[in-house]
């Protein structure tokens, strides 16, 4: 029995507690913004949901976050961790860094903890019709359907909206990240009969450079060419 523990859990881990700092916030009660230290005990493999959930179960049940599926694919769980936004479910803890800072999505403005209040982006992006709208009846080939395949991954989760200050601080009235992914996958949509790079050029594309696309593309957990949305509506 000792040697299947030590090979399930190794005594480098076994016993080693990592630090995390974690933003606490209250928008109701308008508290002081202030960040709290816990020390975790640290799994192999563990993510940053579970430190999260960790947290909530023995050290502070008053922390607020949200979660849902933790498979990666609802889009409730994204958080900054070390600046970085990230879905919490599906990413994991570096052992390598002893103190880690755990905040709420960048650019949003925060209800309580970790959660943020999603209405302000929600409200801009029904601006973009995120739907198919004009109906074209059209047969769709294979072929046709995987031009807009890489776009339909978006999970609408906002973790490039966090990525994105350079336009969700300084270019007001510019479409977010998210917003220009849908636009996106409209237009490879023939059943859509809206002029979609003309609404894309109306809210702003060619304020997104080349370089931003890049940086948004590695931002991206679901790893979506968010360059390649931009250059195709900008042509």
């Amino acid at each position: 029995m000792g040697k299947l523990l030590q090979k399930l859990f190794p005594s480098s881990n076994r016993h080693m507690n990592i630090k995390f700092l974690i933003y606490r916030y209250n928008s109701l009660k308008k508290s002081k913004l202030k960040y709290d230290f816990f020390a975790v005990p640290y799994n192999k493999g563990m993510t940053v949901l579970d430190v999260i959930t960790y947290i909530y179960k023995h050290l502070d049940p008053t922390l607020a976050f949200r979660y849902e599926c933790r498979q990666g694919i609802c889009g409730t769980c994204g958080v900054m961790l070390n600046k970085k936004p990230v879905l919490s479910c599906s990413t994991q803890i570096d052992a390598n860094l002893k103190t880690q800072m755990i905040e709420p999505l960048a650019n949003f403005p925060v209800e309580k903890d970790l959660i943020v209040n999603l209405e302000p982006v929600l409200k801009r992006y029904l601006k973009i019709k995120p739907y198919l709208d004009k109906i074209h009846k059209v047969i769709i080939t294979k072929k046709k359907s995987n031009e807009s395949k890489a776009f339909r991954k978006c999970i609408e989760c906002g973790c490039c909206i966090a990525g994105a200050p350079e336009i969700t601080q300084s270019e007001k009235g510019c479409m977010d990240p998210m917003s220009l992914v849908k636009i996106a996958r409209y237009v490879t949509d023939p059943r859509d009969g809206l002029d979609r790079k003309a609404m894309a050029k109306k809210n702003g594309i060619d304020k997104y450079s080349d370089a931003l696309g890049k940086k948004l593309t590695l931002v991206c957990p679901r790893g979506i060419p968010i360059d390649e949305a931009i250059a195709l509506l900008k042509k």
